[in-house]
């Protein structure tokens, strides 16, 4: 009997859950999430073309929220930036266990067969989704409450913890190698335009050609920063020193010296805010799916 009603109250719930995820207006307040996002990208992409012709900025996550703090009604700005990206966290979480990207749903889940591989697929990207923007969510919150902490720091004392583990230095490799291997697949996406599969065309031909620049510009942007951070990492544990990798920051500011690293440094910062505005951009033509 316990058992019976442990399982109608769960189905209940479940049931509700999956409502709230397709409800109409919880889409269109997510959306918000790539605006948010969008601007941490524009105002990080800005930042490092700015430090590439030889001026003095922080590129991380915490400087571009920083910035954003600084302007008129920040706070305001902030805790709509707060609400955006934590309720498309939210979006995709829901999404994965009671939206479409559920195995719940109809059709097979088995990954031997090509829909469940393909269901698989799109469980663990709306997961994956969901944690990303529940960590921009996260740096947002430290600075509404005023103690915001710096995003490269943050990196340098995680890969130290995790080095100090057993096995440490061979699982800081390991992340910094997935990384790399994450910025990779963004860049072969930006040639592919997969990422056309998930929005709506735009009805204007402008919009349209805009959003292909921008995706295309924006994923290799993103990947090679990524795949920086990941070979930061990878370079710090093969030399027994974690401190090396000193996340986003560190990552760009290294490429400046590297052998033709400022023209280099001024794309990826190019690249980094064009994603920005791809991000803006989406929140109207993504379709949340």
């Amino acid at each position: 009997m316990v058992k019976e009603q442990v399982k109608r109250v769960a189905r209940d719930a479940g049931a509700t859950a999956g409502r709230i995820a397709d409800h109409p207006w919880f889409e269109r307040v997510a959306r918000a999430g790539f605006v948010a996002n969008g601007l941490v990208h524009i105002i990080l992409g800005c930042t490092a073309v700015w430090v590439a012709v030889g001026g003095k900025g922080d590129t991380e996550q915490s400087g571009a929220i920083k910035v954003l703090a600084q302007q008129p009604f920040g706070l305001v700005l902030l805790w709509l930036c707060l609400l955006g990206t934590a309720l498309l966290a939210l979006w995709n979480l829901f999404n994965a266990f009671f939206g479409t990207a559920s195995l719940k749903a109809g059709g097979s889940a088995d990954p031997r067969e090509q829909e469940g591989r393909r269901r698989w697929k799109d469980f663990l990207k709306a997961l994956g989704q969901a944690a990303a923007y529940a960590a921009v969510a996260a740096a947002f919150v430290g600075f509404v409450r005023g103690d915001a902490s710096d995003s490269g720091r943050a990196a340098s004392q995680a890969s130290t913890t995790l080095a100090s583990a057993p096995g440490g230095q061979v699982l800081l490799w390991l992340a910094g190698a997935l990384l790399g291997v994450v910025g990779l697949v963004f860049c072969v996406n930006g040639v592919r335009r997969k990422w056309k599969d998930e929005l709506r065309r735009p009805s204007s031909p402008a919009v349209a050609s805009a959003l292909t620049v921008c995706g295309v510009a924006g994923y290799f942007g993103k990947g090679i920063t990524l795949a920086a951070v990941g070979v930061l990492a990878a370079v710090a544990a093969a030399r027994g020193d974690s401190q090396d990798s000193t996340g986003v920051d560190g990552a760009l500011k290294s490429m400046r010296e590297l052998p033709m690293g400022v023209p280099l440094l001024v794309a990826v910062g190019l690249g980094l805010a064009l994603y920005g505005v791809f991000l803006v951009l989406r929140s109207r033509y993504d379709t949340m799916k």
